[in-house]
């Protein structure tokens, strides 16, 4: 029996590394899984070591209140891991947890792999040294990656995005409709202000303001997407402070509430790309302390926050960045949008043409990389 070590930090890679592992499972049944992930990483037979939502942490502030916990727990899981013997380790993003980890077990022996790779085109750039040394191949889910990592002779790969193959070129908008019950000819606006706690702070209020502003010129119905019952809980007593009549919280389900929407308000990160591979129209957002928006502007070597705009090279989805983040704006932006059928068309294909460039076979891509390991 082969023995993979996985960790994913957040639903994002929870969902990429889940589909991996079934995937895995159906090229060779003789693999058991060890690591930390979620629910449903879970479901495809990892028992997570400790509850993977304290990696969930966004910002430099919250890091540091959490620092302690952090490193005893990666300092507990390192242990664990070494104990287990794992023929091979593969980080799903979380660099900045998972690189240690990487780099101790790969001095145990394990063969070491990393699923996306981070975004050193966009700042830290000197990572790629660092990154070089604590693995053995880095599978990336961008085309334009492994050039970067050609010129530091480190071995890397372009898979594509796991995303890409799951969610179909033609989503069945219909059919996602019918799983969440939805019945209207009215227009639905999809919020996303994140999963981590960072994100639910400085976007919740600024979409719940946004969408009772809405609600005043056009009839539309508003789906907002929980990621799990704290969340959920969260939202539900911000929502008492608000008018917005039509108005559902969703616990899971993401692709289904995306897919049901004519439009997203989204907080930046992975679902941008969700979003995108889904064809939808979007406004990308970002707001953290003052403090960090400003170490982030000086460090930051791309002009572009949001994946859409970064993989096509072009400003095609708004960003609404910090002080020009407003409830205002964003509710005159989304009217803006909503009415604009030239731009919705061209959206359309843009987003296709994306998606196209991303589809493979990528678990078939990263089983053939892993097979010379397992036994």
């Amino acid at each position: 029996m082969s023995k993979i070590a996985i960790v994913a930090g957040e639903p994002s890679g929870d969902l990429i590394a889940s589909q991996i592992m079934a995937d895995l499972k159906k090229f060779n049944k003789n693999i058991e899984f060890v690591g930390v992930g979620g629910p449903k990483m879970q479901q495809q037979g990892l028992v997570s070591f400790f509850d993977y939502s304290i990696l969930s942490i966004m910002g430099i502030i919250d890091v540091l209140k959490n620092l302690k916990t952090l490193y005893l727990s990666r300092k507990r899981l390192i242990s664990f891991l070494i104990n287990e013997k794992p023929n091979i380790f593969i980080g799903i993003d979380a660099p900045d947890f998972n690189f240690h980890i990487e780099n101790k077990l790969k001095k145990n022996g394990a063969r070491v792999f990393h699923l996306i790779s981070p975004s050193v085109w966009a700042w830290r750039k000197n990572r790629i040294y660092y990154i070089k040394k604590v693995m053995h191949h880095l599978f990336c889910v961008f085309p334009h990656e492994p050039a970067i990592y050609k010129k530091i002779n480190h071995s890397a790969s372009f898979v594509g995005h796991t995303l890409a193959t799951k969610i179909p070129l033609k989503p069945n908008v219909e059919k996602s409709r019918s799983l969440l019950k939805i019945n209207t000819k009215r227009k639905i606006i999809g919020l996303l202000p994140g999963s981590r706690s960072h994100e639910i702070h400085y976007l919740l209020d600024l979409m719940l303001n946004m969408a009772e502003l809405i609600c005043k010129k056009i009839d539309c119905d508003f789906l907002i997407s929980a990621s799990n019952k704290t969340n959920y809980e969260k939202i539900k007593n911000s929502l008492v402070k608000y008018k917005i009549p039509n108005i559902r919280i969703i616990i899971g389900h993401s692709h289904d509430l995306i897919n049901s929407s004519d439009m997203l308000i989204c907080a930046s990160g992975t679902v941008t790309l969700e979003v995108a591979l889904f064809k939808k129209p979007m406004i990308i957002t970002y707001k953290s302390s003052w403090i960090e928006f400003q170490l982030y502007k000086m460090i930051r070597l791309i002009k572009f926050v949001g994946l859409p705009n970064i993989l096509l090279n072009k400003s095609i989805v708004p960003e609404f960045l910090q002080d020009n983040l407003s409830a205002e704006t964003l509710a005159n932006k989304t009217l803006e949008i909503l009415n604009d059928k030239k731009y919705l068309s061209s959206i359309r294909t843009e987003f296709t043409l994306l998606h196209k460039s991303l589809k493979r076979e990528t678990s078939k891509l990263i089983y053939q990389k892993l097979k010379p390991y397992l036994i």
